[in-house]
């Protein structure tokens, strides 16, 4: 068959080249003149002063208090943001949070009733507050950062009771999670936030504190009726009762099937670097020939039911979905415990994350993660878990396959049926189930659903064969006997499984993120929403995702984004003329760098891709210039997100994603020369920065032309001495 040496063609980068594109911004025309902004900024500080004259000393830290101010929805990109403002009051900004307002006035003609804006958290002292109420009728619009009030819609004090999530029910003690803003200094808030529990009768347990960017997760026993004291204290974030451990799936046996081992090694060299972070495993059966067994210091002792889940787990990223004869194992794979006969404690939560974050920067380039907290994300806030192991993903160095979690039948209303952390990260591959292996199949139903949060809205990434109860899992159990069950527990490491098969096939010719690209363009959705299933269902065909059909060709881009440059992208044609209708998917993904106390700014790094069809078309302006590049047309855009609406995202959502995929069809003779412009942003905390860093990206973009056979050896022909074909250093066997 011609489509076995149709490999994907490499080192793209030969088809790139930085360009200036000079760009202006609109002037927009505010929702408030600055008299009536005044005047309503005005008597909005007067009700905040009141309201922290209210506050016992010890819970204001060098008597500061923390206020939030909500900015208009017209003025939430970076270069809106209102530093000049903050700056000249003497406050700054520690935290942010998403948020749903209705304006009481917009400044267009044309708007949605409600819209999403941000919520700024910003600290300063009482006096600062006090001193902004005396000076502001003296202010003039004069003064660039006085005139950034026009930009407020609303500034309120954070109150305690906005603080609560999840307090428990019950009168005796219980242990929370307190989350502080720490402002820059973390020893110095945690120290008078200790004092100041103590002094009301709370215990933080302030030696399994964590730092994480600007906020510190601390836990802290205290009685629920004394929550609100407790949140009292000027830089508390959130508190909330103290997060459990997600239950593992069920897991049965199934009688009369037994299996035998493979008597052989893995099939990829030692350079494939895996792990594997769950419940353990039991002795029998023996699959020490392919898994290097660690247990972390200071663990207890383990448990019967959660090695079977280990077990179960790891067998998938050995053998797959079990069927008849075992096929050879991939590669090697390190299963690290991070379970143990504790499970229950109330410190779990912390003790499970302790343990993975100890192993997940040990040189591993493709790990799992089936267990996390049993709750569903929000779009205000950021777990602990989600920080911590995102944060240190950053770079793309590490493909993460994290199981979507099993609560899909939940009340969506309440949202208690989205993905669960900490596959709500945007470094890490969200990995929901499908119900069949079929042709025909649909999210298994107790799969969570998306959206994500935004930045990071498309979750899960995508879906693969969980099991259901028409098609359960077939799994490896004890004592040579296969087990059966579902769970998304299992789709994730048979996701993983397939990229291992990439790198297993390829070695090092393409890296882990533009694996994560490839894993991603090729999912396919079908019918399926976006909530559902993400960007579609993997492919699990080794085979299909290291080649091209013979009417399409694919072209892996990888390299560093210019600063204050665009970076543009040629897309491959061949020099024959194509006929008909040609189809161009890209995939485009960055692993950007997080701040987790801002939610709704939480990536540092952003993309504006522009598509331009026609290299010989150009925009005529009104004063008769012509422009210096071709024209562009739409390609990735805010609508073609998800399908949201303009009044779901925030302004320039779309610009912040981390991951981005289209296909969109042309008549061929409106394409020459096509080509993406890729814009790199920046920003830090939500403000612009001038920290300047360069990013890895990885863009894989495909050509198909049904009415041109023979498409990919054209393609090939027409740049031979540029594109190379990734040849496989092995290849898998048909049976995996």
């Amino acid at each position: 068959m011609p489509r076995e040496n149709n490999f994907l063609l490499g080192y793209g980068a030969k088809l790139t080249k930085p360009v200036i594109v000079k760009s202006g911004g609109d002037i927009k025309n505010p929702p408030y003149d600055f008299g009536t902004a005044r005047l309503r900024v005005k008597d909005m500080l007067e009700g905040s002063i009141k309201t922290f004259s209210d506050l016992p000393d010890q819970a204001c830290p060098r008597d500061q208090v923390v206020a939030k101010l909500t900015l208009h929805p017209r003025y939430i990109s970076k270069s809106d943001f209102p530093k000049q403002l903050l700056d000249s009051v003497g406050l700054r900004s520690i935290g942010s949070r998403p948020q749903i307002v209705k304006p009481e006035r917009w400044g267009i003609e044309q708007h949605a009733e409600t819209a999403l804006s941000e919520e700024l958290f910003v600290a300063g002292s009482r006096n600062a507050f006090q001193n902004w109420s005396k000076n502001i009728d003296r202010w003039s619009d004069r003064d660039s950062g006085n005139r950034q009030i026009i930009q407020i819609e609303k500034l309120e004090p954070y109150s305690a009771s906005d603080k609560l999530r999840s307090v428990p029910d019950r009168s005796t003690e219980a242990l929370f999670e307190v989350v502080l803003h720490n402002a820059g200094e973390p020893d110095y808030m945690l120290g008078m936030f200790e004092q100041y529990a103590h002094n009301i009768g709370a215990n933080p347990i302030v030696e399994r504190k964590r730092h994480v960017r600007g906020l510190t997760f601390i836990p802290v026993r205290a009685l629920p009726k004394n929550a609100g004291n407790l949140a009292r204290f000027s830089f508390v974030r959130v508190a909330r009762g103290m997060p459990v451990i997600r239950p593992i799936p069920n897991i049965l046996r199934m009688a009369g099937i037994p299996f035998r081992l493979p008597d052989k090694d893995v099939i990829a060299p030692n350079d494939v670097r895996v792990a594997i972070f769950d419940g353990g495993l039991p002795d029998n059966p023996d699959i020490r020939r392919w898994v290097d067994y660690h247990e972390p210091k200071g663990i207890g002792a383990a448990n019967s039911n959660l090695c079977d889940h280990g077990l179960a787990v790891t067998g998938v990223l050995l053998f797959g979905p079990l069927d008849g004869t075992l096929p050879q194992p991939l590669c090697k794979v390190r299963h690290v415990r991070v379970l143990d006969n504790h499970s229950g404690d109330d410190l779990e939560y912390i003790d499970v994350l302790d343990r993975i974050i100890t192993h997940i920067n040990d040189g591993y380039e493709f790990i799992n993660i089936s267990v996390g907290p049993d709750i569903s994300i929000t779009d205000d806030e950021i777990t602990a878990w989600t920080a911590e192991i995102d944060g240190r993903l950053a770079g793309g160095r590490i493909f993460a396959a994290v199981a979507a979690g099993n609560d899909g039948e939940k009340d969506t209303a309440a949202g208690l049926d989205r993905i669960q952390p900490p596959s709500d990260g945007v470094n890490v591959v969200c990995v929901g189930a499908s119900d069949s292996q079929d042709s025909s199949w649909a999210r298994a139903t107790y799969s969570c659903k998306g959206p994500g949060r935004s930045p990071g809205l498309v979750k899960p990434d995508g879906v693969t064969f969980g099991g259901s109860q028409r098609q359960p899992f077939k799994l490896l159990g004890r004592n040579g006997t296969i087990y059966s069950s579902e769970g998304t527990s299992f789709a994730s490491p048979y996701a993983l499984r397939s990229a291992v098969s990439i790198r297993t096939q390829l070695g090092n010719q393409i890296s882990t993120l533009a694996i994560r690209a490839l894993m991603i363009h090729r999912a396919s959705r079908g019918d399926n929403g976006f909530d559902d299933v993400g960007w579609g269902r993997f492919e699990n065909d080794p085979n299909l995702l290291i080649t091209c059909d013979d009417r399409e060709a694919l072209v892996v881009y990888e390299e560093e984004l210019p600063i204050g440059r665009e970076l543009r992208v040629s897309v491959p044609m061949p020099k024959e003329p194509l006929a008909g209708l040609v189809t161009i998917t890209a995939t485009l993904i960055i692993a950007p760098d997080v701040d987790p106390a801002f939610p709704g700014a939480y990536t540092r790094s952003g993309l504006e891709v522009f598509f331009r069809p026609h290299s010989g078309k150009h925009t005529i302006y009104n004063n008769g210039k012509v422009s210096k590049h071709p024209s562009t047309t739409s390609f990735f855009s805010d609508n073609n997100l998800y399908g949201a609406s303009e009044s779901t995202l925030r302004e320039e959502a779309c610009k912040w994603e981390t991951c981005r995929k289209h296909s969109r069809t042309f008549r061929a003779v409106s394409l020459h020369e096509p080509c993406f412009d890729i814009k790199y942003h920046q920003r830090r905390e939500g403000h612009p920065t001038e920290d300047d860093r360069p990013i890895r990206y990885a863009f894989v973009i495909s050509l198909e032309c049904k009415k041109i056979p023979d498409l990919y050896n054209k393609v090939v022909r027409s740049y031979a001495n540029i594109l190379v074909p990734l040849k496989p250093r092995l290849r898998i066997p048909i049976t995996l």
